[in-house]
Formats: C-alpha cells, sequence, structure tokens
C-alpha cells in the first residue's frame, strides 16, 4: 500500500475536528484529530494532529479508501488489530501511529471494538459516517489548518509557544 490517495494539505478542506481517547485503557490523555476532503479525487481522509498524553505520532493524512483496503485484505468478520494500519504511514514509523488512527476512526464509528479483546477491533458503519460527512462537504465547510500554521512557523524560524502549566489558585 502506497497511500497514493493521500492529499498535499493544499487540496484538503478541514471539515471537521474532534477529540477521543486512545484504546488502551491505561492511556492518559486525549487524542485530536481531523476529517478532511479532497477537493480534487473527493475523497475522503483522517488523520491525528495532537496528543495530550505524550508520544510521537504521524500527522499524515490517511485515505479512508486505504482503510478499508487494509480492512477488506483481512480474513472476512475476523477481528484484526491496528497494527494492519501501519503500511499506510509513509514518513513515519512512530509505534503509535496505527493505534492513534484506530481511535479516530473508532470514535466515527468506522471501527467497532470487540467485547473482551480491547485492542482488537471490527469494521463499523461506513455508510453512516460517509452520510454524516456529507453535509459538511455540501457546506463547504473548512476549518483552520493548524499543523500546516505550525509547520510554516517551524521552517521559517519562529519559535513555537510553549503551554504554560496551568495554574491554580485557592483562595481561604
Amino acid at each position: 500500500m502506497t497511500n497514493a490517495k493521500s492529499p498535499s494539505t493544499n487540496s484538503t478542506r478541514i471539515i471537521k475536528q474532534s477529540t477521543c481517547k486512545p484504546i488502551s485503557p491505561s492511556a492518559k490523555g486525549k487524542l485530536t484529530y481531523n476529517i478532511g476532503h479532497n477537493d480534487q479525487s473527493k475523497a475522503l481522509h483522517i488523520r491525528v494532529i495532537a496528543n495530550t498524553g505524550g508520544g510521537f505520532f504521524s500527522n499524515e493524512w490517511i485515505a479512508l479508501d486505504d482503510v478499508l483496503s487494509c480492512i477488506e485484505e483481512q480474513p472476512t468478520d475476523d477481528p484484526f488489530k491496528a497494527l494492519i494500519f501501519r503500511q499506510l504511514y509513509v514518513s513515519s514509523r512512530s509505534s503509535n501511529n496505527h493505534g492513534f488512527l484506530a481511535a479516530a476512526l473508532r470514535a466515527e464509528g468506522i471501527l467497532l471494538p470487540v467485547e473482551k479483546a480491547v485492542y482488537s477491533h471490527t469494521l463499523g458503519d461506513v455508510a453512516a459516517f460517509t452520510t454524516a460527512m456529507a453535509k459538511p462537504i455540501k457546506d463547504n465547510v473548512s476549518l483552520e489548518e493548524t499543523v500546516a500554521l505550525h509547520n510554516a512557523e517551524i521552517s521559517e524560524g519562529m519559535p513555537h509557544p510553549r503551554p504554560t502549566p496551568l495554574q491554580v489558585s485557592f483562595a481561604f
């Protein structure tokens, strides 16, 4: 799988941004992900853009069609692990990529968890997902492209603001 359908950031409109929990029950934090629509290919894409729990990951766009192709390669009706998505990542080999992608896919209902097998999945309702995304596509939704802005700041040598610790004060 070469991820040939993955778009450049210039041809993909972000039509949804959301958060989800990682799949691991012991994981802390949240993942933030984007759903994108490539106006040239008419394909849907997904990418993880933030992880408050720590750990490296790639913010590459992954085509939904490529995700579905990976699933179709599995034995019919057998649960599968997120490791099948590892091949979709071209520029990063982080060990978190495939698991974080699976978490976002679960949050969208594209994947379903398997009872008593926390790291296993089955295919969910892809048609419901694509139907839900039809409205923001039709309405020409285009959310701010924060990943490209961040990458441009880095390439221009602009300092990236570091988050400040939350300050809590108590009045007695």
